[in-house]
């Protein structure tokens, strides 16, 4: 059993049982080549692919925070938005990397060498991957990525005299004026329903 604190300081006593694990697996769900699919936490054949979810997909994390400690949760009587409301940031990265160390010792010791080995590699990875990241960020042009959005990248004009009175927004419809509005029929309220 591990202890994490959220963001609004609430210690977690984190412990994944086999109850824990079914109630991820029966509740959390992830997209795996397009379709939802139960999230099976412990699955031992899969863990390389949780250990990839518990990297950086932070709604998957607390959703698997959230049913691993849903008996912790109702005891403090808060309710599930007010748990996800206290999971982020560092504190979200600390739930995470204890979920990921339970994770590991859940498994028997004939497996645990296996499981750690895929635990390190995939930390390995995801360094070299932030250090790739950082170093195309330090290199980026800031003047490229202006002409590559379509954005002027000259100076703005001084005043409101130099800015033409016509936008892109001109052949948005102008306002009803009694002169102009219909008369006769029924006028669709917020309440219609629209059928396709």
């Amino acid at each position: 059993m591990r202890e994490f604190r959220d963001d609004q300081g609430r210690p977690w006593q984190l412990a994944l049982t086999t109850a824990a694990a079914m109630r991820v697996r029966d509740n959390v769900t992830r997209k795996v080549d397009g379709e939802d699919k139960p999230f099976d936490l412990v699955d031992f054949n899969a863990i390389g692919d949780t250990l990839d979810v518990l990297r950086g997909g932070y709604v998957t994390i607390a959703e698997t925070l959230y049913w691993v400690l849903i008996n912790q949760i109702n005891q403090k009587g808060i309710s599930k938005d007010d748990f996800f409301d206290g999971l982020r940031g560092d504190c979200m990265d600390e739930a995470a990397k204890v979920l990921e160390e339970e994770l590991v010792d859940f498994f028997p010791s004939r497996l645990l060498s296996v499981v750690s080995a895929v635990a390190a590699k995939g930390h390995e990875a995801t360094d070299v991957q932030l250090k790739v990241m950082a170093e195309k960020v330090q290199s980026l042009d800031p003047t490229k990525l202006l002409e590559q959005s379509g954005m002027p990248s000259g100076s703005v004009p001084a005043s409101s005299a130099s800015t033409p009175e016509t936008g892109p927004f001109d052949n948005l419809s102008k306002p009803e004026t009694p002169a102009s509005k219909p008369t006769g029929g029924t006028r669709r309220t917020s309440s219609a329903k629209c059928t396709t």
